[in-house]
């Protein structure tokens, strides 16, 4: 067939153009719907992010708000962690009052009493009777402010039903309410109330819970969460047959129940003396109490290069004493405690001899005064090591006991070093000396210094001169009615005869007026520093059998803090009035006084009184300069004043059994007779054992001495040694060994000692003789035995550590002869019946 009027070639082409036509149509298509897909894709994506994203940050604020509630919980447990703690130690405190006369049954279950007691006592309502209530308020108050802020505190009652409720109001007023029952409608409201909000305790057999809890808190936010628990306190797991703490005696190289005194036996002799370890003594004495003997005596606290001992302790009771012309030097390692240290100067008429005391990088702690002496004392605290300053010098008595710490200057040429300390702490005040100034006023004078106190001074290092500082000024003594004097030439001393004619029994005179200003005090009067008649101190010297003269001091009240500051601010203001007398009267007694100032580097410096430093060297006016007191108030120095309570206690502990923790001694360990020697030996072992040995037939001599023949040479010289009476080391007849000497009398140690000695006596160092700690001889010693055939023929077995209370606590790894259990405070307050919502 036929088609008129086309060209098929053309037909064919136009195909061909409609059909690429066509092709490129549908691409379009396909891109538009592909660019649409892709769009869409990528906005699903995008959206899906943002999904994400904010999914996130609700989780993330949905976690914040959980863990914001558990705040609230983790801070009340921690508050009543540390009274669980308390509680703890105060119970165990009260069992071991009664320790050994009580079973361990009965102390387990007068732990329970004292601690459950104490814990109810403590959240119970404050002087109420009601101790099976806690005050939900105490636990309110434990939150820190700004957790408070958010916080709803309310107690549930059994049937979990809301009590009272407790939280801040707008203005931060606390607010309490108390749920309550309309009478008419019957319906639940909450009332504000003044009552105190309480929740319930439940006592169990092992605690206590604090039930029907329940916390409610709002972040910054507006996220609120709830959770609803009990507070479960349980009892800590104590074991009352393992709780002797023992001290580490390998490293102790001698213990003396009197004194340690290093003296050669011709006292003539010059004699140098090297002690090693920790060692303790009711005194130590290097050289001599007696004057022109002793007087070449040097100790060195030290060990050999290589086997210095950071740990070591130089433990004094009552105090260190440097006789005439002594030496004692230290090394940097190690602590010294001592009740006082006294130093003696230099020999008397020799100008080259010091008295020294070098502590050079110590830390040294002293329970009372530093005193110094005669002629030509130096001493030295602290010390430059590597180049930064190194050691402490502590005197932490403050003198609210016994002891007030303080650094006082009664000798000549005397120099003072403590520069380069990195802490000084001086917690007490000195004192003028009143209580023995009676010297031989008789009756008939009609005066008696009866009721006299010492007085006590606004300084902690104070030069025998700056007692004039705390006489009454002269113009305030013997005032007629017009203010003036009736005294010519008015002093401070009065003569007795002055007292009598122109004073006393004198209606219209007053002995001392407070309220007029002294120039010798920058124009104060005595009532402005608290003073009243009371604080007066009148005393009566006689000076020969014809002369008494009346002394006036002002006495500042050493219980009181507001006292204490007053008495610091009088120096301070007589000082500023007498700077000049004062330097001149100083450079009497002292060549030097050198403290380094706080600005100086990295430096920590308490001080309770004033301290006039002095440099002999510098231009007259100039060779003085006072630092001000900065610890005159407990309130502001609360926690200092706690260091200060621990070092008393650590001190006890030390003296009583060479221990660092005083709650770890038993209570027959802390009685007043009690010390580290008798809380360390056994007398009572060593008694029976020479009681069995004198009645045997045996060597008596050789047979106090413990010893292993069948071991190594080394072995072989180690030995023990236990003494009824007294025991010369080496004793004759016997040669030298390493190990133990025990001896309920003096022990003399005339040739070099490795071990330990415990003596019930003194101890005494001859001529150049060495003595230090051995671990190993030590502990061969303790390992030892010996069987003695008594005088009925029976055989005894005695053991070297049952001379020591504790015995074979020596011998374990812990260095106890029982222990005490860990206690893990967070396993002891658990969250029960917990409900989150």
């Amino acid at each position: 067939m036929k088609i008129c009027g086309r060209n098929p070639k053309i037909f064919s082409r136009v195909r061909q153009f409609h059909r690429r036509t066509d092709n490129k149509g549908s691409a379009m298509v396909v891109v538009i719907i592909a660019m649409a897909f892709i769009g869409i894709l990528a906005s699903v994506l995008m959206y899906m992010s943002l999904l994400n994203y904010q999914m996130k940050v609700n989780n993330l604020k949905a976690k914040d708000n959980f863990y914001s509630a558990e705040t609230v919980l983790d801070e009340i447990r921690t508050a009543m962690g540390e009274r669980v703690s308390a509680s703890v130690g105060s119970a165990y405190e009260l069992v071991l009052k009664n320790y050994e006369a009580t079973s361990a049954e009965e102390k387990q279950n007068k732990l329970r009493y004292y601690f459950l007691k104490d814990m109810q006592d403590y959240y119970a309502v404050t002087g109420s009777m009601n101790i099976n209530n806690y005050d939900l308020t105490k636990l309110f108050n434990s939150l820190s402010s700004e957790i408070k802020r958010g916080t709803v505190l309310e107690t549930l009652n059994d049937s979990g039903e809301v009590v009272y409720r407790m939280a801040l109001d707008s203005s931060g007023s606390l607010k309490v309410y108390v749920m309550t029952t309309d009478p008419v409608t019957g319906n639940k409201e909450r009332v504000e109330t003044t009552d105190i909000p309480t929740g319930r305790f439940q006592l169990y057999t092992d605690g206590l819970s604090f039930c029907g809890l329940k916390v409610t808190y709002t972040d910054t936010d507006g996220y609120v969460s709830v959770i609803q628990t009990d507070i479960r306190v349980k009892m800590p797991d104590m074991d009352f047959a393992q709780a002797v703490t023992l001290p580490s005696i390998t490293g102790i190289s001698m213990v003396a129940q009197e004194n340690i005194q290093a003296l050669p036996s011709d006292s003539t002799l010059i004699s140098k003396n090297v002690i090693g370890g920790s060692f303790y003594a009711e005194r130590f004495i290097v050289g001599s109490e007696e004057s022109g003997k002793g007087n070449g005596v040097t100790v060195e606290w030290k060990e050999t290069t290589g086997n210095e001992n950071e740990d070591k302790r130089m433990v004094m009771a009552s105090d260190l004493y440097l006789g005439e012309g002594a030496t004692l030097t230290t090394d940097q390692y190690g602590e010294v405690w001592a009740g006082s240290i006294a130093m003696n100067g230099g020999i008397p008429g020799n100008t080259g001899s010091n008295g020294t005391l070098s502590f050079q990088g110590n830390n040294v702690y002293v329970a009372g005064d530093l005193r110094m002496t005669g002629e030509r004392n130096v001493f030295t605290a602290g010390a430059q090591i590597d180049g930064e300053y190194a050691g402490q010098y502590i005197g932490f008595g403050n003198g609210k006991g016994v002891d007030s710490s303080a650094i006082l200057v009664n000798g000549t040429d005397t120099e003072i070093y403590l520069n380069e300390l990195k802490n000084l702490t001086l917690a007490g005040n000195s004192y003028i000396s009143l209580t023995k100034a009676n010297d031989g006023i008789t009756s008939e004078d009609g005066v008696s210094n009866t009721g006299v106190q010492d007085v006590m001074m606004g300084q902690s290092i104070a030069v025998k001169s700056d007692q004039l500082a705390y006489l009454v000024p002269a113009q305030c003594i013997g005032v007629d009615a017009s203010g003036k004097t009736v005294l010519n030439g008015a002093s401070n001393p009065i003569t007795l005869e002055q007292y009598k004619d122109k004073i006393r029994d004198q209606a219209d005179v007053t002995e001392v007026a407070l309220n007029i200003p002294s120039a010798t005090l920058n124009g104060h009067t005595l009532a402005e520093y608290g003073l009243t008649q009371n604080n007066i101190q009148k005393i009566f010297k006689r000076i020969n059998s014809k002369i008494t003269l009346v002394y006036y001091y002002v006495s500042f009240d050493s219980t009181s803090d507001t006292a204490r500051a007053n008495a610091n601010r009088y120096f301070q203001d007589y000082y500023g009035a007498n700077q000049q007398t004062m330097e001149a009267y100083t450079g009497l007694y002292t060549k030097a006084i050198q403290v380094r100032g706080q600005q100086n580097g990295a430096y920590i410096m308490h001080l309770a009184g004033n301290v006039a430093m002095y440099d002999s060297s510098a231009a007259a006016g100039s060779q003085e300069k006072l630092l001000d007191a900065t610890l005159t108030s407990d309130g502001a120095n609360a926690g200092y004043q706690a260091l200060l309570a621990s070092d008393q206690l650590k001190f006890q502990a030390l003296s009583k059994k060479m221990i660092d923790v005083y709650e770890q001694l038993l209570p027959s360990e802390k009685t007043d007779a009690a010390n580290a020697y008798t809380n360390l030996v056994n007398e009572g072992e060593i008694t029976t054992f020479h009681a069995v040995l004198n009645g045997s037939t045996g060597n008596k001599v050789e047979s106090k001495y413990f010893g292993n023949t069948t071991g190594s040479l080394a072995e072989q010289g180690y030995k023990a040694v236990i003494v009824k009476g007294d025991y010369t080391y080496p004793e004759a007849g016997f040669g030298e060994f390493k190990g133990l000497i025990i001896a309920d009398g003096d022990v003399k140690v005339t040739e070099n000692f490795q071990g330990t000695i415990l003596s019930g006596g003194t101890i005494t160092l001859d001529q150049n003789v060495n003595v230090e700690p051995d671990r190993d001889a030590v502990l061969h010693a303790l390992t030892y035995s010996r069987t003695i055939v008594d005088a009925a023929g029976k055989t005894q077995e005695y053991h070297v550590v049952d001379f020591l209370n504790g015995g074979d606590g020596y011998l374990s790894s812990n260095g106890k002869s029982y222990k005490n259990s860990d206690i893990n405070l967070g396993d002891l307050i658990v969250y029960e019946n917990w409900q989150k919502e």
